[in-house]
Order: C-alpha cells, then sequence, then structure tokens
C-alpha cells in the first residue's frame, strides 16, 4: 500500500511504502508530469524547457486516494500521478521493468541460456533468451541460418551492427599472414575481445558456420564469478585490479589503438562493471615494486580462474549455434584445432542499448496484452 502527505512545512511530498518514506520536492514531481500539454506522448520527450520552471515552485494543494494524488503547482499546472508509479520512480518499490540481475555462475551451476532461432518468432521466447543472456552473460541461439553473412541478420535482429577496423563482420578461420591469434589453429585462453579501446565492444556474437576439425571447443568464465574468488582469495590484489591503470594495445601495419583503465571496474555500489582481461596486450605502468607485485599477482589468479575447470565450460559449437555474449563480463577462448577440417566462424558487435531496448519493448508489449514485435 502507498500513501503519501503534503508537508505544510517544507511544502514536500511524503511518499511511503512498506515503512520507507521518500521525500519528493516540487520540481521533480512538476517535470515527471505526463500532461498532453506537457509531455509529447509519441516521443515522451518533455516540450518545454524544465531549466526556466521556477525555482521557487511550490505545491499548493495535494488531493490523493488510494490510487493517485493530484498536485497543484504554483505556477498554475495541474497533473495527477498513479501512487505504485511514484513508489517505483523514487525507489520505494522495485521496476517490473527493470533488467534481471546479474547472476555469478560456476561450471557447476549454469544451465546455459538457449532457444531456437525459429522459436524467437514468439515474443515470450525472445523475452526468455534476454532474461538468461542478462542474468548469465550468455546466451546460445541453436539452428541458425548457416548461410555466410547470414550473422548480420542474425545480430540485428537485437541491434545495430557496431563496426571496428576488423569490418562490419569478422572471419574467425586461419590465415596464412594473421592479423590476429585469433586467426590461427592456436589455442586462446580465456579473454575479453578489444580491450584496448577507450569504448570496449559491448556485446559479441560467434556464428558457426563449419567446425568440422579436430579440435576448438569454445570456453566461456563468468568475470562476476572469478573477480569475487579474488576479491575472497586475494583482497590486496583484487584492490589493485580495481585501480591500477593499465595500458591495454593493439597494433599492426594499419591499426594503433590503445585504451587505459583498470582490469577490474566496478560500479558506485561495487559490482562489477567491466574486466578487461587479455593477457597478451596488456601493460601495467612503472608503479611501486609492491603495487606491481599484487598486480602481477591478481593477473595471474584471475587467468587461473578463468582456466580452471570449476569456473569454465567448455563446448563444441554445431554448424548454425550462434554464441551471443556479454564481452565486459563473460570471457571466452578456445582450445588448439587441428587442420584436419574446416573451423569457420563469422563475429561482429553491438551494443548494450539494442537488447535492453528490446527487452523493454518485450515486457512492455507482453504488460498490455500486445502481439510480437516486429524484427
Amino acid at each position: 500500500m502507498t500513501s503519501c502527505t503534503l508537508d505544510p512545512a517544507t511544502g514536500h511530498l511524503w511518499l511511503e511504502q512498506g515503512g520507507r518514506r521518500a521525500t519528493l520536492v516540487p520540481l521533480w514531481l512538476r517535470e515527471r508530469s505526463e500532461a498532453p500539454d506537457q509531455m509529447d506522448l509519441n516521443s515522451h520527450q518533455r516540450t518545454y524547457d524544465p531549466t526556466r520552471l521556477p525555482a521557487d515552485l511550490r505545491i499548493v494543494e495535494a488531493s490523493s486516494d488510494t490510487a493517485g494524488v493530484t498536485l497543484d503547482f504554483s505556477d498554475g499546472h495541474r497533473c495527477r500521478f498513479d501512487l505504485d508509479w511514484l513508489a517505483v520512480e523514487a525507489g520505494l518499490a522495485p521496476d517490473p521493468a527493470a533488467l534481471p540481475e546479474p547472476a555469478a555462475w560456476t561450471a557447476d551451476t549454469i544451465v546455459p541460456p538457449s532457444a531456437s532461432w525459429s522459436a524467437l518468432e514468439d515474443s515470450a521466447a525472445t523475452h526468455g533468451l534476454l532474461d538468461g543472456f542478462f542474468t548469465s552473460g550468455f546466451a546460445i541461439l541453436r539452428d541458425t541460418p548457416t548461410d555466410p553473412d547470414s550473422l548480420l541478420a542474425i545480430a540485428r535482429r537485437f541491434g545495430p551492427i557496431r563496426e571496428t577496423n576488423w569490418g562490419v563482420l569478422f572471419n574467425v578461420r586461419t590465415e596464412a599472414q594473421a592479423t590476429d591469434l585469433a586467426y590461427t589453429g592456436l589455442a586462446l585462453t580465456a579473454h575479453s575481445d578489444n580491450p584496448y579501446r577507450r569504448a570496449v565492444p559491448a556485446i559479441q556474437f560467434l556464428h558457426c558456420l563449419e567446425n568440422g576439425a579436430t579440435g576448438g571447443d569454445s570456453t566461456l568464465a563468468d568475470g562476476i564469478a572469478i573477480a569475487a574468488a579474488l576479491k575472497r582469495d586475494a583482497p590486496d590484489a583484487y584492490e589493485v585490479l580495481t585501480r591500477l591503470p593499465v595500458s591495454f594495445r593493439y597494433r599492426s601495419a594499419d591499426v594503433d589503438d590503445r585504451a587505459t583503465a583498470p582490469m577490474i571496474a566496478l560500479d558506485a555500489d561495487g559490482r562489477l562493471r567491466a574486466i578487461r582481461l587479455s593477457t597478451r596486450l596488456d601493460f601495467p605502468p612503472a608503479a611501486h615494486p609492491d603495487v606491481l607485485e599484487l598486480f602481477f599477482e591478481g593477473r595471474r589468479r584471475l587467468a587461473a580462474y578463468a582456466e580452471d575447470p570449476a569456473f569454465q565450460i567448455r563446448f563444441k559449437l554445431a554448424p548454425g549455434d550462434c554464441l551471443m555474449m556479454d564481452n565486459h563480463r563473460t570471457l571466452h577462448g578456445r582450445t588448439a584445432f587441428a587442420e584436419d577440417g574446416t573451423r569457420f566462424l563469422q563475429g561482429c558487435y553491438i551494443d548494450y542499448d539494442g537488447p535492453e531496448c528490446l527487452y523493454w519493448l518485450h515486457a512492455r508489449r507482453r504488460a498490455d496484452g500486445a502481439g510480437a514485435i516486429a524484427a
């Protein structure tokens, strides 16, 4: 039950739910008005400049019932708010449309989220796949088309493709003059892609077209889980990896990319925001020897956790399988493969806002009882 009271002494609106209270000031409320003369209801953009509202704006009157509150402001505007909606906006109640919280996983606890490509015609199946992706940091699409470049249509189902110097799509197969170790048959330890960019690509797709070579299994490890293990086992090293600015570099005849960032980036609440682990491309600064000792210990432990069978899952992609993974969280690699068959994957990147927008749209359509969203 959500209730509200206007405090006559301050002019603030007190909003209460479940024993918790939020104090809402007049300007904060006034800017959230969705009255037709205040907001374009097609784009949900304000039709006025809120910086021109009176700085001393007051709530003149508040009348409420069990469902909502009607407010009259000193500038003459009147609007009504749903109390439960206000509780969500004020942080007193969980947002029913919020993205799923990431959940750390290990080899023993993870059930890889997956769905067949044809099933995504159903809105509930798409929403379920995205739910698994946001929770686990990866998902696998099965039975996708296996024509070269069909990844373009697959990835664009989830968002616009981000082009890099590797192209709109990049081919993962052996090359005589390889410009990256990915284009050899060598094993690749668990890593994040492109840590040398200021804006590291957010979501990576790897689409299997052929996989007849011996070896070449794909590997995944959860960055949240291995960062938590490092914090538990070596807290001082963990602290250094969250603070020490490391230089990540990639250079070739035509490219010179570099970025500086901590190996482990945290958000304001101390949760993992991004992990940059690519031990062939990282160069720490000439910091104090004690700091570097902890850095090298932390990096060594992270790399070891990511290869530990307790944390790592291993599987062979079949033609038509498409792996979608959060490149800021999920570390991927592969085992070495022989030249006794063809292994051909294509990859690309998209940004977070594509799948996030798709998730919210499906949630809204399902809540409204509408049908599926056109691709």
